[in-house]
This record gives structure tokens, C-alpha cells and sequence, in this order.
């Protein structure tokens, strides 16, 4: 008993070829008419729906069909295709990619057919039509090679196979017009949060030498209060002599109040009052103290404490290194918690958000945090706490900061990639107006953020943009 699927699209594919032209369903089309290709391209047959393109390759007997999501450009491999061909329906056999193949013996005769393609995807069908015009032998002629070649067409537009399609890479975008938050353009340098970082220096000239369990190597992390290093200070001759000097003097003294103490200890009680005796006690005891705490001045090393938690960013030690007062030893950074200052030559209002590019491409979100009010080399600095986690950054890194202000201009979104720069100076995007033509836009932008600019002019909504394999689209000739 036959199935129901089939007799439906049985007797749909026989309302399709009764009609003159044919039509496609309500909400798809046939896309492009089939651009003024050379003859070496081999015969193929287009169809799009808001969500699929299907496109059609005859080779020896059995078309390939190429199939993608008709916003993004991406290969759809996990289709199920059923194709109602002349010679009955056909279920299409993956090959991987995106690719799939039927056998069509029907087009060994040169001719029109039409044909109805049912894409399923789990509980989504769509529904194409397509017409696969096979032309008649032509011994003058020049047959189709094995691959279609990629090709710039008379008109300007390019002929991109789905095959070459795959091998760049080449998506897209659909664009769109909306207000967006103006940007200017700055330059700026990664440096560390000021309530995350800290250096270590001595307070004292000495001579460096490794605390317990030897220095810490650089990337370390450490904690407030780790000890890194201990710097035995210097004393120079003068201060020996100074320090031998008194010290006497302070022996001396001590032996003298010794002396009374045990003189007041020995009268009777009645002679000397308690008062004396306690007198002397202290003066006694503030010697020593003196003595003691001069004897730890000349010895106790001076002790280098971290300040704040962090990695260990910079170490410029050597054990018996003498010290300088003026000279940072240690340099402690907490890699999560980096900011952004930027150099600002205009007057411009600030918006609370912003973007950096590194010079690799990678890109950071930005939250203004402030700005100063003395110029700096005729510039103003601004601050910008780093919102995106990133594990490889460096303070000192130079980056290109791109600031919102407070205005809003109207235009397209697209990303950096879109964009290219003629040989003429001129801004070009490509635009998809077919599954395997595209056509060169001018277009003029302005900076929005790190990775997207802004189309003010020569682009319409709705257009399907390339973002990915642009700069490749572009060599093709």
C-alpha cells in the first residue's frame, strides 16, 4: 500500500509541473536567477527557504546536493532529504559536510525538470522547489571539468561553488539597522588594578639574602604577609665606631646603677627609703632595654612582607645583592583584577561601557571607572576595569581602547571582518544575494566597539552579510 508522504508529494510535484512558471511555496523562492556563468560550469539548480538553501550539483548521472541554513551559511549534515524527481522519489544519501547525493539517470536527456525537495531536521519540514535545466550537447563547446572554479562574473558579482564555499570558510549575517551608543577610538595600555597590586622595597640599605625555603619563583602566588626576603643592613664604619661608643657608654652606666642598687640593698631600711630602691630598679632596667634594643638594631634583618595577595609578577633579586632604598624588589599583580588606562584628547562625555583590542584580536569588555583632571602629555588618562576573564594578559600591553560616549548614532552592525579595504581606499562588504553569488557593497563606517563597526550609509537592512572568509572572498578573480 503506498504511503501517504508520498502520494501527497506525488501529486504535488505534478500540480508544479502543470503550472507556467513554476512557483515556489508561500514563504520560499528560488533565490537568484542562475548568474551568466562560462560554460565549464557544470548544469545546477538553486532553492531557498527562510531557513534552508539547497543547491544542486549535476555530476556524471547523480546530482550532489550542497545544504546549508540559509542565515549563517553553515552546513546542515543531520538532514534527512527527500527528492521527487521525474524518475520517482529519491532519498538523498549524506556525504558528509553538508553534502548529499541522489541518483538522477533522468538528466542523461537534455531537458527542464522540475523538482521538490523535503528537508527534514527532527520535527521541522520545509518544503523546496526547484527547476534543473540540462542543456543539450554542444561538440564546440567546452565540457564541465571535474570541480567548479570560483570566478568574478562581467557584472562585477561573484560565482562561488558550495564546494569553495566549505574549503573558506564563508558565513553570514543578517543585517539590520538600529541605534547604537557612538565610540571614539584611544589609545590605552593594560596596567594593574591599584586595589590589587603592590610592590615590595627595602627601607634600609643591606645586604639581600633568601628567607626560609629560598626566594619564590616568578608566577607564584603568594598571600599578604608571606615573607620573600630578608636584608641584612648595612653599617658603615663610622657607625661601628659611633655604636662602640655608646654601647660603652650604656655598659658603664649599667655598672654604675648595679653598684648603687646593691649599695641601697645593703644599708639598713631605716637610711634608704623604698623609693630610691625603685628609682634605681628602673633606671636599671631602661639600660638594659637600651642595650637590647641596640643590639637588635645592629643584627635583626629587615623583614620584606608581601603586601597583597597576587602572583609574584617581577622578582629582581640575588642572594647577597645589597638593596636600594629607592628600588622595587618584588612586584605582585592579581592577573583577575586589570585595568585599562586610555589617553583622551577631546572633551568628549563618557559612557559607562567600553571595548579594547588586543593587537592578536582577542577582545575585552571595559567598565569606565574614572577620569583624571591634570593632562598628562597634553591628554586626559581614563581608567577602565577589564570585565573579561582572560588569563594571558600583561600589564604594559598596548591595546586600542574603544570608549562609548554619551551619543547615539543610527546604522548596521557588523563585525570587524566584514569590512575590507579596496585597493582604492574605498570599504567594501559582501553581500550574499544567492546560495553561490555574492556581490561587492561600498559601504561607509565608523568605529563602534573592539570587534564591530558601524555601516552608516550604502547597505539596507536585510541583507545577508559575509562576516567569516571575507578577506579570502575578496581575492577571488
Amino acid at each position: 500500500m503506498p504511503n501517504k508522504p508520498g502520494m501527497i508529494l506525488a501529486g504535488l510535484l505534478a500540480f508544479v509541473a502543470q503550472s507556467q512558471p513554476l512557483t515556489a511555496h508561500e514563504g520560499h523562492d528560488h533565490g537568484a536567477p542562475p548568474p551568466p556563468v562560462s560554460a565549464t560550469i557544470a548544469p545546477r539548480f538553486e532553492a531557498s527557504s527562510e531557513t534552508h538553501e539547497l543547491v544542486g550539483v549535476l555530476r556524471e548521472n547523480g546530482l550532489i546536493l550542497f545544504l546549508d541554513l540559509f542565515q549563517g551559511n553553515r552546513p546542515v549534515g543531520d538532514a534527512e532529504i527527500e527528492v521527487e524527481t521525474p524518475g520517482g522519489s529519491l532519498k538523498a544519501k549524506p556525504l558528509g559536510d553538508g553534502s548529499y547525493r541522489i541518483a538522477a539517470p533522468f538528466a542523461a536527456t537534455p531537458g527542464r525538470y522540475d523538482l521538490i525537495a523535503t528537508v527534514m531536521r527532527g520535527v521541522e519540514i520545509d518544503i523546496l522547489t526547484a527547476t534543473l535545466n540540462v542543456a543539450a550537447a554542444n561538440p564546440s563547446a567546452p565540457k564541465p571539468g571535474a570541480t567548479d572554479l570560483a570566478q568574478r562574473l562581467p557584472d562585477g558579482a561573484l560565482f562561488v561553488p558550495k564546494p569553495s564555499q566549505r574549503i573558506l570558510g564563508l558565513e553570514n549575517i543578517r543585517s539590520s539597522r538600529e541605534s547604537h551608543r557612538a565610540s571614539m577610538t584611544l589609545p590605552g595600555r593594560i596596567i594593574p588594578d591599584p586595589n590589587a597590586s603592590g610592590v615590595v622595597q627595602a627601607a634600609v640599605v643591606g645586604r639581600i639574602s633568601p628567607p626560609p625555603g629560598g626566594f619564590k619563583r616568578l608566577g607564584a602566588r603568594v598571600r599578604a604577609g608571606d615573607l620573600l626576603a630578608l636584608v641584612q643592613p648595612a653599617v658603615s664604619a663610622a657607625d661601628l665606631a659611633s655604636q662602640a661608643q655608646l654601647r660603652g657608654e650604656i655598659e658603664q652606666q649599667i655598672t654604675l646603677v648595679s653598684r648603687r642598687l646593691e649599695r641601697f640593698r645593703q644599708i639598713s631600711a631605716g637610711s634608704i627609703t623604698r623609693a630610691q630602691v625603685e628609682d634605681a630598679e628602673l633606671e636599671l632596667a631602661g639600660l638594659h632595654a637600651r642595650r637590647e634594643a641596640m643590639e637588635q638594631t645592629r643584627r635583626a634583618p629587615e623583614r620584606l612582607i608581601a603586601p597583597v595577595d597576587g602572583v609574584l609578577a617581577a622578582a629582581n633579586v640575588l642572594a647577597g645583592q645589597m638593596a636600594d632604598p629607592n628600588a622595587i624588589l618584588f612586584q605582585i599583580i592579581e592577573p583577575s583584577r586589570l585595568w585599562v588606562e586610555a589617553l583622551s584628547h577631546g572633551g568628549h562625555g563618557m559612557g559607562k561601557t567600553g571595548s579594547a583590542l588586543l593587537p592578536d584580536g582577542r577582545r575585552l569588555g571595559l567598565r569606565f571607572e574614572g577620569a583624571g583632571l591634570s593632562e598628562r602629555n597634553q591628554a586626559v588618562p581614563l581608567h577602565f576595569s577589564i570585565e573579561t576573564a582572560d588569563d594571558h594578559l600583561q600589564p604594559g600591553r598596548l591595546v586600542t581602547v574603544h570608549a562609548e560616549t554619551g551619543e547615539s548614532r543610527e546604522g548596521i552592525a557588523l563585525p570587524r571582518a566584514s569590512v575590507i579595504r579596496a585597493a582604492n581606499g574605498t570599504m567594501l562588504v559582501y553581500e550574499q544575494s544567492g546560495p553561490e553569488r555574492f556581490v561587492a557593497r561600498e559601504v561607509r563606517v565608523e568605529p563602534l566597539d573592539a570587534s564591530r563597526v558601524l555601516v552608516i550609509s550604502g547597505l539596507e537592512s536585510g541583507s545577508r552579510i559575509v562576516t567569516t572568509g571575507a578577506e579570502l572572498l575578496h581575492q577571488v578573480r
